[in-house]
């Protein structure tokens, strides 16, 4: 089996220690732990893992304008301001519309992104969003993703850990871009709430 770099070298250093002074961290007289035990404690901290699986939460098409800053370098980097002007979600029991609230974009070398926007779903539900995350190298963002809402009908989407994907799909005449933001959820989190009061 392969164990990463650093793995490796904590088993080196441990074995070394162990040769040249064995470990009675009890202090009273027990046996001394040896470098085979440590190892064997070791391995299934450091085998592979099963990573989490997710599901889709919903797709949103944003429309944004121009940055509305003149690109000054302040003390926190070069910030943008990209109103949000349009734009929908659609995904499983859930779809609305943006409302025209602006979001707020910093940079600072790679480019983060910062948004907070609001939108309304169909039932007049409110849900606020705060993402963040990089750009990547193949050009799009991975985000972070926080929604609240005081709506019992998505009240689950309080307790959810949320991850998007933004592509950017062009812009028209008028320099107003098109967004795509693909979102996921871990397969476990909660699809509704029963609430207490």
């Amino acid at each position: 089996m392969l164990l990463p770099s650093f793995a490796a070298a904590a088993l080196t250093a441990l074995a070394s220690f162990a040769s040249a002074s064995p470990v009675n961290s009890a202090g009273n007289g027990a046996p001394a732990q040896t470098t085979a035990n440590l190892t064997s404690q070791l391995q299934p901290i450091i085998a592979p893992v099963t990573p989490p699986e997710f599901k889709w939460l919903y797709t949103a098409i944003v429309k944004c304008p121009a940055d509305v800053l003149r690109g000054d370098v302040g003390p926190y980097g070069q910030r943008k301001a990209i109103p949000i002007v349009g734009g929908y979600l659609e995904g499983p029991g859930i779809n609305g519309t943006f409302r025209n609230l602006g979001a707020v974009d910093p940079r600072s070398g790679i480019f983060t992104a910062d948004t907070r926007y609001n939108a309304v779903l169909s039932d007049g539900s409110d849900l606020y969003f705060n993402t963040f995350g990089p750009k990547t190298q193949d050009g799009s963002l991975h985000l972070h993703i926080k929604i609240e809402t005081g709506s019992a009908a998505y009240y689950h989407l309080n307790h959810i850990v949320a991850v998007g994907v933004l592509h950017n799909l062009g812009h028209d005449d008028l320099n107003v871009s098109t967004l795509r933001i693909d979102a996921f959820d871990f397969k476990t989190d909660y699809t509704n709430l029963t609430l207490l009061h």
